[in-house]
């Protein structure tokens, strides 16, 4: 891509004509990543990126992209918008590599879902996927810049806390492929309802060039016209005889009338999402052998149901990235089974809006089921929950100044928030005391 090319993709202008015929290496949006021959895009957000044009191109910026005018001697490409800008290019690197591009929206579970289907088509295709949680109108864009003319998939998550944001992202990528995961509750405080999530969600069809697949189990999705999967009987793939642990699950799949054991090292309640991601294997002609050894070696993503043990012989599930009411019901469900005692290190779920109260007072409800066990709240919101006995601190430094008066031995700890409360602190202090 040159010069020429972006001015023609991004209707900019260009403020100065040096070297027109530069190649663009790469688009970076971070001056500090910038190496030799990449575009530096300014972008105006929390910070202006105008303000790290000079050190852009001291780290080998070979053109910028601004929404001001400025004096450098590099092509400059002046534009309205940087942000629109680069949905512009990401959609001309999309045509230009052509890979098969597999979208995943879905209120929980992307991240996981995203690395299944990752694992299983990289047996055979060579395979881009999302980066750390780079699913937003920013994020999407800066995947599909790191694209390289030799992927033949890309799988992209798409997030949206509002309505026409999935459709914007699907109008850019316009995805061979769309997974739908669940409808819950994360953003309800935006979007007022389930039933206006799921608009949200099916935005992901407007780009769409190919099949939809769901999970068949959902409630809200179960009557969509797509690919299903899960336990239900009516599904297209259907799973059986579902055993499962803290660490593992096992269950069968029939296929052409033959009987198939699959193990993956995840709880039951992410087995949905194992199931999306096999259903998808197959429809991409990938063989079931090839598909159950790829599933054999998936590990979770970090932060996300991470199982670890301490030197006080404490198990410790790390499950602090995200939280909404559909992941914490998963989980305790998952732990209710399980005899030693427990921890239970619970923070605020964020983004309900009107719904915070209602849906955090749902959480006692979930605890009465489970025995021995420990409370703690974390965060302003929990602060509200009223539990017996449980202990309640507005923050993840409080709580290990707590933490740190107690001797915690032999007890399953789980440690579960939404992302801003930082309580992989906690985690941390556990491992390394």
């Amino acid at each position: 891509m040159n010069i020429i090319d972006i001015l023609k993709t991004t209707q900019g202008t260009l403020i100065n004509k040096i070297n027109l015929n530069t190649q663009i290496h790469k688009f970076k949006i971070n001056s500090k990543e910038i190496q030799k021959g990449d575009c530096y895009i300014a972008l105006v957000g929390n910070t202006d990126g105008h303000k790290y044009i000079q050190e852009a191109i001291q780290n080998g910026a070979s053109s910028i992209i601004v929404s001001r005018k400025v004096s450098y001697n590099i092509p400059t490409i002046l534009v309205q918008n940087t942000t629109k800008t680069l949905g512009f290019l990401a959609s001309f690197i999309r045509k230009k590599y052509n890979p098969k591009i597999i979208a995943i929206t879905g209120s929980v579970g992307k991240t996981t879902t995203r690395e299944l289907i990752y694992i299983i088509l990289n047996q055979k295709y060579q395979c881009h996927q999302s980066k750390k949680n780079y699913n937003n109108h920013i994020g999407v864009p800066l995947t599909l810049f790191d694209l390289n003319p030799t992927d033949e998939i890309a799988i992209i998550e798409m997030g949206m806390n509002h309505k026409n944001e999935i459709k914007y992202l699907s109008n850019m990528v316009t995805p061979n492929i769309a997974v739908i995961t669940n409808i819950g509750t994360s953003h309800i405080g935006n979007l007022g309802s389930k039933e206006n999530i799921l608009k949200a969600k099916l935005e992901i069809k407007e780009g769409l060039i190919g099949p939809l697949f769901v999970n068949g189990d959902d409630k809200y999705l179960k009557d969509l016209k797509a690919y299903k999967s899960g336990f239900n009987h009516n599904n297209d793939l259907t799973a059986y005889n579902l055993t499962s642990s803290l660490t593992k699950s096992t269950f069968d799949i029939f296929l052409h009338n033959q009987k198939y054991s699959i193990n993956v090292n995840l709880p039951a309640h992410l087995i949905n999402n194992v199931l999306i991601a096999i259903h998808i294997g197959l429809y991409l002609n990938i063989d079931i052998s090839t598909i159950i050894k790829a599933l054999n070696n998936f590990k979770s993503y970090n932060m996300r149901m991470n199982i670890l043990k301490d030197k006080n012989n404490n198990t410790i599930i790390n499950d602090c990235y995200n939280s909404s009411l559909e992941s914490l019901t998963g989980v305790l469900k998952l732990i209710q089974k399980e005899k030693q005692k427990k921890l239970l290190i619970i923070g605020d779920i964020n983004e309900l809006g009107n719904f915070t109260s209602i849906i955090h007072q749902k959480i006692p409800t979930l605890l009465n089921e489970i025995n021995n066990k420990n409370i703690i709240f974390v965060g302003p919101k929990t602060n509200h929950i009223n539990y017996e006995n449980a202990m309640h601190f507005n923050n993840y430094q409080e709580t290990i100044n707590y933490l740190k008066s107690q001797k915690i031995k032999d007890t399953l700890i789980l440690i579960k928030a939404s992302r801003t409360l930082k309580l992989e602190n906690i985690t941390n202090y556990f491992l390394q005391n």
